[in-house]
């Protein structure tokens, strides 16, 4: 990483909240026993920023997410995605919700293997009902930016995992959503592959997009403007970039996960 390489520009104009969760808390139970998986978390993030959450296995990240995507219900707290808030939805509302508002971007790339690489990117397009002839020229656009224009006409199998993962991110940003939620998204990929895709995220922040990304990956989690750091279902640090390097802030983000082991290590 060069010296002289400087975090984006700030986006204060663009500091409208797409999401708030206040006193978010989930409770799960199993044979009368009781774990608490998210304990009182709030956060916001903002319209074009690209924030990250981490911790290890078990923090609460995934839990967090799934909530976020209505795929679960917090025990407790509030979650607002564009001004809606989640609770006042029914399961029917839930859904469409869902497909208008959110994109996804998996660790296993969850394309269908039946379908060529425009197919899967189509498909997303013709579900929120996105008119016939806009299709062809969203995913032709998409798919120029992400450098997948070749492999549209392939199918998942036949393309490099990479490829899958850029197809994943043009078909989850080709539906224009509020927000973009990518579960450790280079887990499955090579180091020059994740490479790609970390910086393939940077654009698609910088086309306006809004991400928030679960990783427990130091490299990855140094691409965004801001990290939530959770131990044990609880935001214990937010960490900011600024006007950081990756490489500085990376060295930051080692610093903060450093103490906040520390002083879980001292609770015991």
């Amino acid at each position: 990483m060069g010296r002289d390489e400087q975090a984006p520009a700030d986006k204060s104009s663009l500091s409208c909240p797409v999401l708030r969760l206040a006193h978010v808390a989930k409770v799960y139970e199993n044979d009368g026993v009781l774990t608490q998986a998210v304990r009182d978390v709030s956060f916001t993030v903002d319209k074009g920023s690209f924030v990250g959450i981490m911790g290890a296995s078990g923090c609460g990240k995934s839990t967090l997410l799934n909530l976020i995507a209505t795929m679960d219900k917090p025990s407790g707290g509030t979650i607002e995605l564009d001004g809606q808030d989640l609770a006042e939805l029914s399961e029917a509302d839930l859904a469409a919700f869902r497909r208008d508002h959110l994109g996804f971007i998996f660790q296993e790339y969850n394309l269908l293997e039946t379908l060529t690489i425009r197919e899967n990117m189509m498909l997303a397009l013709t579900i929120k009902q996105t008119p016939k002839a806009e299709i062809k020229g969203i995913v032709e656009h998409w798919a120029a930016k992400l450098g997948i224009s070749e492999i549209l006409r392939h199918f998942p199998c036949e393309v490099s995992g990479g490829q899958r993962q850029r197809c994943a991110c043009a078909r989850a940003i080709a539906t224009q959503p509020a927000l973009i939620l990518a579960d450790e998204p280079t887990g499955a990929l090579d180091s020059q592959a994740a490479k790609q895709l970390l910086e393939t995220l940077t654009m698609l922040r910088a086309e306006g997009a809004t991400i928030l990304m679960a990783t427990h990956d130091v490299l990855s989690a140094s691409y965004c403007d801001r990290i939530l750091l959770m131990h044990d279902g609880q935001l214990r640090k937010v960490i900011e970039r600024g006007n950081l390097s990756k490489q500085a802030f990376f060295t930051r983000i080692l610093d903060a996960m450093g103490a906040v082991r520390k002083v879980t290590e001292n609770d015991f």
